[in-house]
């Protein structure tokens, strides 16, 4: 009785696929420990850490929000600020990306949705 209509879900039927949209930072590429790289990077010319309780606080807010709380909770806004912050962190990424590694399953998703004819698109907000 419990699975009493599930196969009438859209999830369940077969074939019921038809675009995919897929993020790209932290699903289809491994980039999440660049961020994290090059914010210690930043932090350590002023002899500050990076720890998770900080990549907490930024996690899920736009860019310039977390920038405004990278700068605030490190204690280096005098020195720094959010918008050179983004500037000299994006100059750093843009080095790093052409290095990223595919996620685990990230290539056999896409040939298969490929070779399915099913189109795939990526957005991100990075």
């Amino acid at each position: 009785m419990a699975n009493e209509g599930i196969n009438d879900t859209p999830c369940a039927r077969k074939g019921s696929i038809t675009r995919v949209i897929f993020d790209m930072d932290g699903l289809l590429l491994d980039t999440e420990k660049f961020y994290t790289e090059v914010q210690e990077i930043i932090l350590s010319r002023y002899n500050k850490t990076f720890d998770w309780s900080l990549k907490a606080k930024m996690m899920g807010k736009k860019a310039i929000e977390a920038a405004r709380v990278f700068v605030e909770e490190t204690g280096i806004s005098d020195s720094l600020t959010a918008e050179d912050f983004l500037v000299e962190r994006e100059e750093m990424l843009q080095k790093m990306f052409p290095t990223s590694d595919l996620m685990p399953g990230a290539s056999r998703l896409i040939h298969h949705l490929h070779e399915n004819g099913i189109p795939i698109c990526v957005a991100t907000g990075s």
